[in-house]
């Protein structure tokens, strides 16, 4: 079979750039987004490309495809009442369905099932993964190629609003989480340890009741360090001891903090009421405002539980099949499920093909179709989404999620490993951050990232961080390096180099 619409009129749309990833994960929503919608009134994408070098995806979509997908999103959303709460409970209990499923998978005896077991387990686990997937990537699609679901939102409040500087206040108010989110969650229990063991880590001792602490605190929480690929180890005691001494010498007060935390859900909560009130929002409307605000909760919810999962079928799952293969967890991370059937079943593998894809291959996708290109084909399809991108510009714009001012001295930071070279007061240059940088983030004077949206992870935190945060810029780590000087001005959007 040959895919019918890899070369069709619709131009490559660039979607994100996401490091620490393999096959194994990202075929699940490759083929999400190809032939597994869980609503039928919803479109689906015709077509998908992800370029891997090593563990790097780039991936890209149809440019008119990807605006309609999210149109249509925007269209359900307005004119069906229950659809965002429905979907809303879907992408939380199917993420409570993929975390029960992980904690079992780990109890198993996988040594003793034999190869037609582990492959129905496999199976079953992307079953799984791919459910939880059609109803967690909705609300991404509305919003992260061409921002659709924000300018819904704005170009209502523009329509309501005495000034575009009064309707982008508002949006940001309105689209502010006013419950507590999962990072919120670990960031307490943190803060506890903390508040309960500070004179000793200011003595810089270190009891046995503070790494029995610690060790909890990593069973219920480290696999947020765990990124997709699994190529590095989840949070232990060693990392958050780091920060908790880190933390110390700073002398903040955690009571305080903990309170602080608590007032800002309560002010969010009172500032959207008024101006719900002032700018007599319609009914519509506030639903949508409402249901951006669960989605922004939700994601962090559906991204803890497929973390865990990652981390238990690594350490489980993928870790017998490649030893019955013989091959490395990594080499089989690069096989598409038909293949790893026919490995398991009929014995049919080529390990050097494997070993070709873990430095560079494209995965492409359509409804009914996947395969893996390498060899000309990788290099044809490489060509075609090839840009130029001019590095010397002084400034750049970007969508502002958290107003406010900073200036200082630039910091890339793409996972956790980069942490180390974060300041207090840097300027934080991502490309999309995740859960596993959030300590940096919480030295950062400002956030600025190449992608996301309303509901991306750089924006929900910079929120409850209260730190000046531009995402979307397309370019900050191509033109920005670390050392650069600028000011970020996030009242405007606009990154400014000194």
């Amino acid at each position: 079979m040959k895919p019918k619409l890899l070369f069709d009129k619709d131009k490559w749309l660039f979607g994100e750039n996401i490091p620490d990833c393999d096959i194994y994960f990202f075929q699940v929503p490759a083929s999400c987004f190809a032939s597994d919608w869980s609503y039928d009134f919803i479109k689906r994408y015709k077509k998908f490309l992800g370029l891997y070098k090593g563990f790097t995806l780039d991936f890209y979509v149809g440019e008119k495809d990807s605006n309609e997908v999210a149109e249509s999103i925007i269209r359900a959303l307005l004119e069906r009442p229950k659809f965002g709460k429905e979907l809303d409970r879907n992408i939380i209990s199917w993420s409570h369905k993929l975390i029960l499923f992980s904690k079992k998978l780990d109890k198993l005896p996988l040594e003793k099932y034999n190869n037609k077991q582990l492959w129905k387990l496999y199976k079953d686990t992307d079953k799984l993964q791919t459910k939880l997937y059609t109803y967690g990537w909705i609300p991404v699609a509305a919003d992260l190629f061409h921002n659709n679901f924000t300018n819904k939102l704005k170009s209502y409040l523009y329509a309501v609003s005495n000034s575009k500087e009064e309707a982008e206040q508002a949006f940001v108010v309105l689209t502010t989480p006013s419950r507590k989110t999962i990072v919120a969650d670990e960031r307490k229990d943190f803060l506890v340890i903390h508040e309960k063991y500070k004179k000793f880590l200011k003595a810089r001792t270190i009891p046995q009741h503070l790494k029995d602490a610690l060790t909890k605190h990593a069973q219920k929480w480290g696999h947020l360090g765990y990124i997709y690929a699994g190529n590095v180890d989840p949070f232990g005691v060693d990392h958050y001891l780091k920060e908790l001494f880190e933390l110390a010498k700073t002398g903040i007060n955690t009571k305080k903090i903990l309170a602080k935390q608590e007032q800002y859900l309560k002010t969010a909560r009172e500032k959207q009421k008024k101006i719900y009130k002032k700018l007599k929002v319609s009914v519509q409307y506030k639903r949508l405002f409402e249901n951006a605000k669960d989605f922004a909760l939700s994601k962090l919810i559906r991204r803890n539980a497929q973390l865990l999962n990652l981390y238990f079928v690594h350490k489980t799952l993928l870790k017998e099949i490649a030893k019955r293969l013989g091959i490395s967890r990594y080499q089989l991370q690069f096989m598409l499920q038909a293949e790893v059937k026919d490995a398991l079943l009929n014995g049919r593998i080529d390990k050097n093909i494997l070993s070709i894809r873990l430095k560079h291959c494209v995965l492409y996708t359509e409804e009914g179709f996947e395969t893996v290109y390498m060899g000309a084909m990788e290099k044809k399809l490489r060509s075609m989404v090839a840009t130029k991108i001019n590095k010397n510009v002084k400034e750049f714009t970007g969508q502002t999620v958290q107003p406010g001012y900073a200036k200082g001295t630039v910091k890339i930071i793409i996972r956790a490993k980069d942490m180390p070279k974060m300041k207090q007061g840097d300027i934080l240059v991502s490309i999309a951050t995740d859960v596993d940088v959030v300590p940096a983030m919480k030295k950062a004077a400002a956030i600025i990232t190449e992608q996301g949206g309303i509901t991306s992870h750089a924006a929900i935190v910079s929120r409850e961080l209260g730190t000046p945060c531009i995402i979307g810029t397309k370019i900050a780590t191509k033109v920005l390096k670390d050392g650069d000087k600028v000011e970020v001005d996030a009242n405007k959007g606009i990154v400014r180099k000194l």
